[in-house]
């Protein structure tokens, strides 16, 4: 790879490692409402969700039965039962949480990176103080957040309180059913990631998926963790009770303005003004409210599970429940996804010339695999990246117009005990640009787990690419063990 393009892909994948923030891992306001175990909705350990907890959360975040029956924290009514026979001449009434709905989770790491020039080890102390939020509104409504309190981001730069999640959730009972259909809305990761990154148990590496840039075209929204918008959903049971239909569809702003552009204007401070001193003047600042353009993201997801739970939780609850071993089931899940969006391109990235707010057409689609199997899930992802801009892309001596990537995925979980729990991820990238060399490349990312208690956490993990893969920190290898806490 030449060094202009090396060095504005650098310049790309370290600004986006600053921008996200970290994942937000188990709730334990749950834990307390319901008086159960972390593990009774976690896949042996947080933040991975058993068939149980994928239920609960696709029925608005409760019980898929008689979920009132379970509830140990009563809430507080806010109006009486009879006032729903004298509506509309009176409000509906409603419920808040006895307890305030938030919760803490602190995490701390200990990282070696054989690889950077300004050190090779580093404590992070208090990596992560997050403050978390959810619970439910009455009978239909139910809300979720993320909040970051204190981020630890280097000795040389500040922590920023931001909002990262917080989303309302409306589940109204149709055909005396709940979760046939459902109306997210607020600021959410969309469903038609083909993993969520929130739910994944590899901390040491995010997807790829998730984090890959299409460098030449600025292009910064690939399945984005954190969206603007709204989004519909919902599931229904297959035979017997057993697996079902799940299917989801939105609409999202897209690429934010300050997600985006704001990152070419820190490029300014960490890595010098070559990128954007000649950026032309159409591109906005930072803190316009609103997108790079007026075109909206659009998505869809629907899969099909076989055998095991139902989506929305066939069988009882208190099988659905059970204190051990519930993270085993026979079931296999196939899906299929898409993403379509616009986005702002640049026709020089290297000199940032040439600003277009809007003419990057691109696709974001494949299929997915997800295999369980008493102790283990094997979990595997083919994802296209389509790129096409309106005008040509130049990159030192070539141009064009088509920005393409294929990734494949596969990530092994094994429950080795109820407390140990490894995990194993390989990728394999292969771009095809018209105008930019990046040679195909794997990644490989590993944890292993040990749960201490049902809401502690040990992990150790490690992480590296072949030697195709682009010379920058993201793709270092790197090593971590740390302590998460969430109570």
């Amino acid at each position: 790879m030449n060094f202009p393009l090396r060095f504005v892909f650098i310049c790309f994948i370290f600004a986006l490692t600053l921008y996200m923030s970290k994942r937000a891992d188990a709730l334990p306001i749950f834990a307390r409402k319901y008086q159960t175990s972390c593990t009774t909705c976690h896949w042996a350990t947080f933040p991975a969700l058993n068939p149980f907890g994928k239920a609960f959360k696709d029925n608005g975040y409760r019980f898929p039965e008689d979920d009132e029956v379970y509830v140990k924290d009563s809430p507080v009514a806010l109006g009486g039962e009879a006032w729903k026979k004298v509506f509309p001449n009176t409000v509906w009434p409603s419920t808040i949480a006895h307890l305030p709905p938030i919760a803490l989770l602190v995490t701390s790491e200990f990282t070696v990176n054989p690889k950077n020039s300004s050190g090779k080890t580093a404590f992070d102390g208090i990596g992560e103080l997050e403050l978390l939020t959810g619970g439910t509104l009455g009978e239909s409504f139910a809300w979720f957040g993320a909040a970051p309190l204190f981020e630890n981001e280097g000795s040389t730069k500040g922590s920023e309180t931001h909002v990262e999640r917080l989303f309302g959730v409306y589940s109204p009972t149709l055909f005396e059913n709940r979760g046939l259909f459902n109306v997210e809305f607020g600021r959410f990761e969309p469903r038609a990631t083909p993993r969520s990154e929130n739910l994944s148990i590899i901390g040491t590496t995010p997807y790829l998926f998730s984090t890959w840039a299409t460098l030449p075209t600025a292009n910064f929204t690939t399945f984005f963790p954190f969206q603007n918008g709204v989004e519909f959903f919902g599931g229904k049971n297959g035979p017997k009770g057993n697996g079902g239909l799940l299917w989801s569809a939105g609409i999202v702003n897209g690429e934010p303005q300050e997600d985006a552009l704001g990152v070419w204007e820190e490029n300014t401070v960490n890595f010098g003004s070559t990128i954007v001193e000649n950026t032309e003047t159409n591109v906005q600042s930072a803190d316009n409210p609103f997108d790079v353009n007026n075109s909206k993201d659009y998505y869809a997801r629907i899969s099909y599970k076989i055998g095991g739970m139902g989506v929305l939780g066939g069988g009882t609850v208190e099988e659905s429940k059970k204190a051990t071993e519930n993270w085993q089931e026979k079931s296999l899940t196939l899906s299929g996804f898409f993403y379509r969006g616009n986005a702002g391109f640049f026709n020089d990235p290297v000199g940032g010339t040439g600003f277009h707010n809007s003419g990057n057409h691109f696709w974001r689609y494949g299929m997915e695999a997800d295999f369980y199997w008493w102790n283990f899930n094997l979990f595997g992802a083919a994802t296209y990246f389509r790129d096409r801009t309106d005008s040509d892309v130049t990159i030192e001596d070539k141009s064009g117009q088509n920005f393409d990537a294929d990734l494949y995925t596969a990530e092994l979980r094994w429950v080795a005990l109820p407390w140990i729990i490894p995990a194993v991820r390989f990728e394999n990238m292969n771009p095809s640009y018209d105008a930019g060399d990046i040679d195909s490349f794997n990644r490989y990312s590993t944890d292993i787990t040990v749960l201490i208690r049902a809401n502690i956490k040990f992990v150790v993990g490690a992480a590296f690419a072949d030697g195709n893969a682009p010379k920058s920190a993201f793709f270092d290898d790197s090593y971590r063990m740390g302590m998460v806490i969430g109570f």
